[in-house]
């Protein structure tokens, strides 16, 4: 009786095992997985040259009074695990584009060139944005703190992306759900640092004329004119 119910049991679990590997919904190509390799082993390394890189990021993300400090001596974002966080946003920003352009729900001429350009992009407007601001003004000092948060955020960004590329390339998936998380994330890094950095700036004395003008001019509407040019060129 036993034997018998032991065989019904694995009969059971034999018929749920199809009898032929089927293709996944979506492709994964060689160089998606070029990609999270690479930015496997850029996290590893950021790990390795600095043990608590990860903490230090993260508490940096936290503060906006005393930033400047805090970086200075425990997370300067101009050592070496920190260029290779920022080398991570890329890589992983790029392989997260890449699996979304090679969904069949979207048409995307040079999806390579795309993938790479729009994080590359994204994030040096903004840099080049302050510098411009910067030599016009010259108030250095105040463009301190937003620089950092930006480059933090950017480094957040690279995680994230890059732990959302392992879950949508072992998982079948909803395009528009991947664009959603892409488009979402993005947008509340950046509405979390802009105020963070209108904060910053607003208590060392800037006005909120210029406050208003800079942060329309050159992160605002860059981005509105970005999520048109997306919606009208990358849609079936």
């Amino acid at each position: 009786m036993l034997e018998m119910t032991l065989l019904a049991k694995i009969s059971n679990i034999i018929s749920v095992i199809p009898s032929e590997l089927t293709l996944r919904d979506q492709s994964i190509t060689i160089t998606v997985g070029f990609g999270l390799f690479l930015s496997f082993l850029l996290i590893s390394f950021a790990k390795l040259i600095k043990s608590d890189v990860y903490s230090s990021m993260i508490v940096s993300l936290t503060k906006i009074n005393g930033l400047r400090a805090f970086t200075k001596e425990t997370y300067p974002v101009n050592k070496v695990d920190s260029l290779i966080l920022i080398l991570n946003y890329l890589f992983s920003a790029s392989t997260i584009l890449l699996i979304l352009f090679n969904t069949d729900e979207l048409v995307v001429d040079n999806k390579l060139q795309y993938a790479i350009l729009i994080p590359f992009l994204l994030l040096i407007w903004s840099v080049l944005s302050m510098f411009f601001v910067l030599i016009i003004t010259g108030e250095r000092q105040v463009f301190i703190e937003p620089f950092i948060m930006k480059v933090v955020g950017a480094q957040l960004l690279g995680l994230f992306y890059f732990l959302l590329s392992l879950v949508f390339t072992l998982n079948s998936f909803d395009h528009k759900l991947l664009m959603e998380i892409i488009i979402w994330s993005f947008l509340i890094e950046s509405v979390v640092r802009l105020f963070k950095s209108i904060s910053v700036v607003y208590l060392k004395g800037v006005s909120w004329y210029y406050i208003i003008l800079y942060f329309c001019t050159l992160e605002i509407l860059p981005l509105v004119v970005a999520y048109y040019y997306v919606l009208g060129n990358f849609e079936k």
